[in-house]
């Protein structure tokens, strides 16, 4: 793990495909570095209301703000609504999860006090979206602060008071603990002029006219926003060592291009790629291929099956599990397919270093093995 970098993962345990370890399957994955941004939802269990009364907005807010400064975020935006909750804040630390853990249970225990009720008040874990740099910050912000417009509540963000939004329009409005000034001087594009907070409010009013898209709806797998740069780092401070075998948004973050799966197989088995299409070349090859590529790839069916040379998507299955079947006897083929997945494994990454290595390998490990044996046996 680099430094000054942290991971959050909740998993339980289940067997993994017959090699006898165990497979960890995340619930959430949780990126923290210094100076990360998120876009933060959470939602009243089954979507019951977080709040029923301005006594309610006014503790949540008031929470919101000790646990900000507890944490030392940088809070950009917020909006409080009937049922859910909409942040976006800067973390200096990397404590996301501990300032969030500190702020809503907070709350929960005051409202359950309150109302005199028990169970939880929150649904499950919050969301975290990254956000890459400033440059995303008007079009998440206006997102956030259009969110009461949206549903109906208000004609104009600024008449709904559980916001940040009030403070953007209004400077005698503004709360000391929301860096309004942060958001503003990011300003950029055709609202760029010389006038920030009039450019911003411009900017947010251009929504009520046409209703924005989601700024995630373009988002690398709906919660990374951000440049292919952006995306790269992720990938290397993420790694398939912290969180493989990976939860489905972790695991399209460091998924593989199955045509470097196919070519590490054939380069195990000593064969040539294209021999992986053949029924009669080497049927535990073309199976390795199929099972690897299953499990380090996002490649749909479809194409695995034009990459193995079979006929139909359904065959891809078969043959992988025509390998779980031989891998409840065969240590050695087991040994094989931990060789292979530990060749695709990535070496530890630098945060700082945000272009992947390419992995080579110009020998055939199996030819090695094969070569020392003969060597040993002379």
């Amino acid at each position: 793990m680099a430094d000054g970098v942290r991971f959050c993962f909740w998993f339980f345990l289940d067997e993994e495909f017959g090699l006898g370890s165990a497979e960890r399957m995340p619930r959430r994955l949780r990126i923290q570095y210094p100076g990360a941004t998120y876009h933060v939802m959470s939602r009243g269990n089954g979507r019951q209301d977080i709040v029923e009364d301005d006594d309610d907005r006014r503790r949540l807010m008031s929470d919101l703000e000790r646990a900000s400064r507890r944490s030392g975020w940088e809070v950009l935006s917020f909006v409080t609504m009937s049922n859910h909750l909409h942040l976006m804040v800067r973390t200096p630390r990397p404590n996301l999860a501990d300032g969030m853990q500190h702020f809503l249970s907070a709350y929960a225990s005051w409202f359950g006090r309150r109302r005199r009720r028990l169970g939880h008040l929150f649904q499950g874990r919050y969301k975290a979206e990254m956000i890459e740099d400033e440059s995303y910050f008007w079009i998440v912000s206006r997102y956030v602060h259009l969110n009461p417009v949206r549903a109906g509540m208000v004609e104009r963000p600024e008449a709904w008071p559980w916001s940040s939004y009030p403070g953007f329009v209004d400077a005698s409005r503004r709360l000391p603990w929301v860096d309004y000034d942060q958001v503003l001087k990011a300003r950029g594009g055709e609202f760029g002029g010389t006038d920030p907070a009039g450019d911003y409010r411009r900017f947010v009013e251009a929504g009520l006219v046409e209703s924005p898209r989601s700024p995630f709806l373009d988002a690398f797998d709906g919660w990374a926003l951000g440049s292919q740069r952006f995306i790269d780092r992720l990938r290397g401070l993420a790694g398939t060592k912290a969180v493989d075998p990976i939860r489905p948004e972790a695991r399209r973050l460091t998924a593989l291009d199955p045509n470097r799966v196919c070519t590490a197989v054939a380069d195990y088995y000593g064969v040539a790629p294209d021999a992986l299409q053949k029924r009669h070349g080497n049927p535990i090859a073309r199976a390795a291929a199929a099972w690897l590529c299953r499990r380090h790839t996002e490649a749909p069916l479809r194409e695995l099956a034009g990459l193995l040379g079979l006929s139909r998507a359904d065959c891809v299955p078969n043959l992988t599990r025509m390998l779980d079947r031989r891998l409840k006897d065969d240590l050695a083929l087991a040994d094989e397919l931990r060789a292979i997945s530990d060749s695709l494994e990535p070496e530890p990454v630098d945060p700082t270093i945000l272009e992947p290595s390419p992995l080579a390998e110009p020998i055939s490990p199996r030819q090695q093995k094969v070569t020392r044996k003969t060597k040993n046996k002379t």
